[in-house]
């Protein structure tokens, strides 16, 4: 029995969310050598250790209007772009590519927007992190 189409793509952005959190972050803690597995994630500005709730994908930061629960200072919209991107990636492979060849094109483009945002922080004008 085949997996339905749509549940697929469904999954393959749940994933993309995933990974493209993971790499938002890795992105902005690996120039300043900070770990990136072990710390939990914190509000940049006042130091609030986030909940389980404030870190799911996108939907926390909408939710919050893109400020900190704590201190009321505003969140950058870096993380959610990242986010989306990330599960557009997953969601494009798993569409235009045949199961099991999709996994490699999601490694291959979260590589590339890797780069880009790498890229992207030493810009003038991007905020830095």
């Amino acid at each position: 029995m085949a997996i339905p189409l749509w549940l697929v793509l469904l999954m393959s952005a749940v994933i993309g969310l995933l990974v493209g959190s993971f790499l938002a972050t890795a992105v902005l803690r690996v120039p300043k050598r900070q770990p990136i597995v072990v710390a939990r994630s914190a509000c940049p500005s006042c130091g609030h250790l986030l909940t389980p709730r404030e870190l799911v994908p996108v939907l926390s930061w909408a939710v919050q209007g893109g400020r900190c629960r704590a201190c009321d200072v505003r969140i950058s919209p870096y993380y959610a772009i990242m986010e989306i991107a990330s599960a557009s990636i997953a969601v494009a492979g798993a569409w235009w590519t045949p199961w099991p060849d999709f996994v490699g094109v999601w490694f291959v483009g979260w590589a590339a927007l890797c780069l880009i945002a790498w890229r992207l922080r030493e810009l003038p004008f991007v905020k830095k992190g």
